[in-house]
């Protein structure tokens, strides 16, 4: 019996990590893109790709968002939640995430899509070619 349950509990937390969602993007201060998002849609922008690298995220970001830019949310925008903004401010205070050439920060991230907000977010840097 113990070992049948220690089997449930196994097979029901690889289930749940089997569902996290994976992306690729670039990372952002979530408070400057809110702020450069309004001010592109109030100009009659529908895209704005330099947001990017206008909202680069510093030391001092506490909020971040990631811009999607590979498989079917390419475009969109998530925010991290809690959990991932203090990850992302630790892995940015260690130098592990850095600005690419490009002028932006790359990352792959997975969690749980909730909205518009990434739960249980884990960020790691992404190479870029």
């Amino acid at each position: 019996m113990r070992k049948l349950v220690t089997l449930g509990i196994m097979l029901f937390l690889t289930g749940a990590l089997c569902h996290a969602e994976r992306f690729t993007g670039r990372l952002m201060d979530a408070a400057c893109y809110n702020t450069n998002k309004v001010a592109s849609q109030a100009s009659g922008h529908k895209t704005y790709h330099s947001i990017t690298k206008t909202c680069a995220p510093t030391e001092s970001t506490t909020s971040f968002a990631v811009r999607i830019t590979s498989g079917g949310n390419a475009g969109n925008t998530i925010r991290l939640d809690d959990s991932g903004n203090a990850q992302v401010e630790s892995a940015l205070k260690s130098g592990e995430l850095r600005v690419g050439k490009d002028g932006a920060m790359h990352v792959k991230v997975s969690g749980k899509l909730l909205g518009e907000t990434l739960k249980d977010a884990s960020v790691k840097p992404r190479a870029t070619s």
